[in-house]
C-alpha cells in the first residue's frame, strides 16, 4: 500500500517537473500539458488509512534526506462536516481595490486557513523555504453529494476557484466501501475516472508489527497473531482494538473475576461481544503457554526453551494436543521483536534464534516463513537516519543466521 501511494505521488512530481520543462512547447499548443492523477484508497474504517499517509509523508521526507523547512507537510479534511461549497471555497470579501471610489471594489473569496495552499504560503513566511506535501480528502464519499461534485474540478485541474495546490503537492482520498454497513454517496463514472484505485485491506502481520513498534500490550498483539477473522466486525477494528489493549494494559491478573468483569465491561465498550469473550478465553487458556520474545532472546540456557516449545508443538502422550497455533504465535512475533529492537542485537541473541529456528518442535514451513521474513529485512537499506547506526548493525548480525548450514539449506534453499 505504502509503496503504491509513493510510486504514485513520485510520478506525479515527474509530471510537474516534465511541465516545467517543456513549459515554452506546451504554451505555444504543441504538447499537452501533463496531469498529476489523484489516488483514492477504498477501505473499511479503523483499518489505518489516514495513519499510513501521515507515516508516507513523513517516510517521503527521510528519504528525500529533507531538511525540516522542507519536508513533506500533510494536511486534511473531512467534507463530511462541510454543508455548502463555501466551506470548500472559502467566504466572499470585499477587496476595495486601487482607486478610492466603490466601482473599483471587487468581490473575491478567501481560502480556509485549512487549504495547502494556506499552509504552504504559512511554511514560506515562516521558513523563507517551499517544499512538497500530501492533501487528504478523508472519507470523501460521506460528504454530501454538492460537495463531491464541488471536488470534481479539483481533482482534475489541481485547483478551485479561490484557490490552486501549491506546486509539489498531491492530492490522496480515503472512501469506505459501499453497502449496507455505511452511509455513504455512490461516486458516479466522472468522479471515479479522475481518480486511480486501490483497496487497503487489513493484515495482522503487519499490524503486529508496528503494534510491537508501539508497545501494545503483548497480550493483544498474540490474541490478534491468534484470531485475525476476529479483527474486521462491526465495531471491533484495529482502531478499536488499541483502544482496548490500551485501557487494559494496567490490569494484570485476568483470572480474578472482579478484574474479569472489569475487562469485559472496558471491552463491551469498544468492541463486539464476541471478540471480548475471546480475549478473555485466550488469556485463561494459551497466555500462558506462550514464550516470549525477551525469554528466547535473553535465554542463558536454551533447554528451557526448547523443553517449553517441544511440549506446545510436539507433547508426549496421546491425549496432549499440538498447539501449532501458539507456536505461530511465538514465532511471528519474535520476528516482529527483530524488526523493531532499539537496542544492539548482540551474538548470543543471534546463537538463540538460530537454536529456535533449528528447533525439531517447529514446523518447516514456519521456519521457512520466518527466515524469508528475516532474510528480507536483513538486505534492506535502512532509510531512518536515526537509527540507522542501530539498524544496520542489527541488519548485518541478522544476515549471519543464515550462515548455519541447516538454516541455510532449509531457508535459503527454499528461496531459491
Amino acid at each position: 500500500m505504502k509503496g503504491f501511494a509513493k510510486t504514485m505521488i513520485r510520478s506525479n512530481r515527474k509530471m510537474e517537473k516534465w511541465n516545467a520543462e517543456n513549459s515554452e512547447t506546451i504554451s505555444k499548443g504543441l504538447l499537452s500539458n501533463r496531469k498529476k492523477v489523484p489516488i483514492c484508497i477504498w477501505g473499511p474504517h479503523g483499518i489505518g488509512k489516514t495513519e499510513m499517509l501521515k507515516s508516507v509523508a513523513n517516510e517521503l521526507t527521510i528519504e528525500d534526506e529533507r531538511e525540516d523547512d522542507e519536508k513533506w507537510l500533510f494536511t486534511s479534511i473531512a467534507p463530511a462536516q462541510f454543508e455548502e461549497m463555501g466551506d470548500l471555497l472559502g467566504m466572499p470579501s470585499i477587496d476595495p481595490g486601487k482607486l478610492d471610489d466603490p466601482s473599483d471594489d471587487k468581490t473575491i473569496l478567501v481560502p480556509p486557513e485549512w487549504t495547502p495552499h494556506k499552509v504552504e504560503q504559512k511554511r514560506f513566511e515562516d521558513t523563507g523555504k517551499h517544499g512538497p506535501g500530501i492533501f487528504l480528502i478523508d472519507d470523501a464519499n460521506r460528504a454530501d453529494i454538492r460537495i463531491i461534485s464541488g471536488l470534481m474540478q479539483l481533482l482534475q485541474d489541481y485547483e478551485l476557484a479561490s484557490w490552486p495546490m501549491p506546486e509539489g503537492w498531491h492530492i490522496v482520498l480515503t472512501a469506505n466501501p459501499p453497502g449496507g454497513e455505511y452511509i455513504v454517496k455512490e461516486m458516479d463514472d466522472a468522479m471515479m475516472t479522475r481518480m486511480m484505485h486501490i483497496e487497503m485491506r487489513y493484515d495482522e502481520k503487519v499490524w503486529a508489527r508496528w503494534a510491537e513498534s508501539q508497545h501494545i500490550d503483548p497480550r493483544g498483539i498474540s490474541f490478534v497473531l491468534g484470531y485475525p477473522e476476529l479483527m474486521s466486525g462491526k465495531r471491533t477494528t484495529p482502531r478499536t482494538l488499541v483502544q482496548f489493549f490500551n485501557a487494559i494494559e494496567g490490569i494484570d491478573d485476568l483470572k480474578n473475576r472482579e478484574n474479569v468483569d472489569l475487562v469485559t465491561t472496558i471491552g463491551r465498550s469498544c468492541l463486539d461481544p464476541e471478540t471480548v469473550a475471546e480475549f478473555l478465553q485466550f488469556v485463561r487458556n494459551s497466555w500462558s503457554k506462550i514464550v516470549q520474545p525477551n525469554e528466547i532472546l535473553d535465554a542463558k540456557s536454551f533447554k528451557d526453551i526448547e523443553k517449553r516449545m517441544t511440549s506446545l508443538v510436539a507433547p508426549s502422550g496421546g491425549k496432549s494436543v499440538k498447539r501449532v497455533d501458539i507456536a505461530n504465535i511465538i514465532t511471528q512475533r519474535l520476528i516482529n521483536k527483530l524488526y523493531v529492537m532499539e537496542d544492539v542485537f548482540v551474538k548470543k541473541q543471534r546463537d538463540n534464534v538460530v537454536q529456535y529456528l533449528k528447533l525439531d518442535a517447529i514446523p518447516l514451513d514456519l521456519r521457512v516463513a520466518a527466515g524469508k521474513d528475516l532474510y528480507n529485512f536483513a538486505i534492506a537499506k535502512s532509510k531512518d537516519k536515526e537509527a540507522s547506526a542501530v539498524v544496520k548493525k542489527n541488519r548485518k548480525m541478522i544476515t549471519t543466521i543464515f550462515e548455519d548450514p541447516a538454516l541455510a539449506k532449509d531457508i535459503l534453499g527454499k528461496m531459491s
